[in-house]
């Protein structure tokens, strides 16, 4: 009979199957799914590509004064909402294509995994501040030593890991297929912005700062 179009019973052999296989190419391919992606995809690009804007020119500085950095977190906080009001519009509909729990189980673990990364982002920011958190250093807000308290004594990138575990969340709660692939896209373009376009530009800034005796 095939598989069904709008669900999957997961188990070990099925996801061995090329009906699941095509059961994901079918999800991968919807205009909902691929909105989604594109829109994790751009906002990635916008802080990265704004950041390095207001690095070089200080446009944001000179047009808006020396609170522009705050005016830029409300920005990227929109751009954030943004982005997750299309990942919702893509995941709730594909609510229950993809049951791995019992319902009340799926209910509670996912939660628990988002407040978790919601908890963890704000951790995040209670070590960083709102000038750490969102590019203060392009605007020449910069730290006299990497901060290695608060959730940096565990792991590098604490924000993306708390975004990705809240993707992770929303995707338990919905058993939705397209909710787990937007998580590994999401920690995948993560990865990529860190490794090729935000260590360097930062290594940049601080290999550019004047040194204290």
């Amino acid at each position: 009979m095939g598989v069904p179009t709008d669900s999957f019973e997961v188990s070990f052999a099925a996801l061995h199957s090329p009906e699941f296989m095509e059961f994901l190419w079918n999800k991968i391919n919807t205009p909902a799914c691929q909105i989604a992606i594109l829109s994790m995809i751009l906002h990635v690009a916008n802080y990265n590509v704004t950041a390095r804007f207001e690095y070089n020119t200080h446009g944001f500085t000179k047009a808006i004064g020396k609170n522009a950095i705050y005016f830029y977190a409300v920005y990227l906080i929109l751009s954030a909402l943004v982005r997750d009001h299309f990942i919702h519009l893509a995941v709730g509909p594909d609510a229950g294509s993809f049951i791995i729990f019992p319902a009340a189980v799926a209910t509670v673990l996912g939660a628990v995994c988002f407040v978790s990364g919601a908890l963890l982002n704000l951790w995040t920011l209670k070590s960083l501040g709102i000038k750490g958190m969102y590019n203060g250093d392009s605007f020449g807000f910069l730290f006299d030593a990497p901060v290695t308290d608060g959730p940096y004594q565990y792991m590098s990138d604490p924000q993306y890991v708390g975004t990705t575990l809240s993707l992770v969340g929303t995707a338990i709660y919905y058993q939705s297929l397209i909710g787990y692939v937007l998580a590994a896209d999401m920690y995948i373009i993560f990865w990529v912005s860190v490794l090729f376009f935000e260590g360097p530009h930062m290594n940049r800034i601080y290999s550019q700062k004047p040194k204290t005796e």
